[in-house]
């Protein structure tokens, strides 16, 4: 099973979205690397949201399996298509 780690920017867009990263290639293998990943790699993992984003700051970080990583967008891509009807 392949784990990502998704980060949640603080703050909200007026539509209601939010700002979200997932590093995607870290080859994480469970749930326990990828919660070590972010415990060792969390001065490094702020800094580089806060270049990516302005300075924003996290809200959350989250280790999520790949299948759960992929109805997670499948969620805010139908969310998304629903707003423009």
């Amino acid at each position: 099973m392949k784990w990502f780690v998704l980060v949640m920017m603080m703050g909200m867009y007026s539509d209601g979205t939010k700002d979200v990263y997932v590093y995607n290639d870290m080859g994480l293998k469970s749930l326990e690397e990828c919660q070590l990943w972010v415990s060792v790699s969390s001065r490094a993992l702020r800094q580089d949201m806060m270049n990516k984003f302005d300075g924003k700051s996290i809200e959350k970080v989250y280790c999520i399996e790949e299948k759960k990583l992929k109805e997670f967008f499948q969620t805010i891509s139908k969310n998304e298509s629903l707003k423009h009807i």
